[in-house]
C-alpha cells in the first residue's frame, strides 16, 4: 500500500492550522497521531484544548508509558512509537519515523524560509519513495 501525503504550505500559523486537520482528521474515524517537537507540544496542547468552546478535541502528550485510547489524538515527538498507522499529521521539520507505514500523512508547512525549504526536502523524500502526494495552501 502507497502512502497519501497532503501537502499544506503557507500556514501563517501551523499550530492553529493543525488544530482544523485535527478536527477533521478526528472524523475519519482513523487513529490519529501529531508529530510535534517538545516545545512545540506545549502550545499545540493549550491550543487543542481551546480551538473551538462548543467541541473538545480528546488528546495528550503521550510516550508510550499507557495505553492509548481509541479516538484520542496522541502527540508525539517520534512518530515510529505510535500504537498505530492509520493518521500521521507532521509538525516537525524532518521526516518522522516510520512516516510512510501510515495510511495517510500531512505535512503542515510554515511561511518561514527554513521551514519551507525543509518541506520542499520532505516533499521530495516523500516523492522518491513512491508516495502519492497533493498539495493545498493553508494561506488564508
Amino acid at each position: 500500500m502507497t502512502v497519501q501525503v497532503s501537502f499544506y504550505s503557507d500556514a501563517a500559523d501551523p499550530l492553529h492550522f493543525a488544530c482544523r486537520l485535527v478536527r477533521r482528521a478526528l472524523a475519519s474515524g482513523k487513529p490519529v497521531g501529531v508529530c510535534v517537537s517538545a516545545g512545540d507540544a506545549e502550545r499545540l496542547d493549550a491550543l487543542l484544548w481551546s480551538f473551538d468552546a462548543a467541541e473538545f478535541i480528546p488528546h495528550r502528550c503521550w510516550d508510550g508509558a499507557d495505553a492509548a485510547v481509541a479516538g484520542e489524538v496522541l502527540l508525539v515527538e517520534d512518530a515510529s512509537l505510535l500504537p498505530h498507522r492509520g493518521l500521521l499529521l507532521n509538525l516537525a521539520q524532518d521526516l518522522p519515523g516510520d512516516a510512510l507505514a501510515f495510511e495517510r500523512v500531512l505535512e503542515v508547512v510554515g511561511r518561514e524560509p527554513a521551514i519551507v525549504q525543509a518541506g520542499r526536502a520532505r516533499y521530495r523524500s516523500y516523492q522518491q519513495a513512491g508516495a502519492r502526494l497533493d498539495h493545498f495552501s493553508a494561506a488564508g
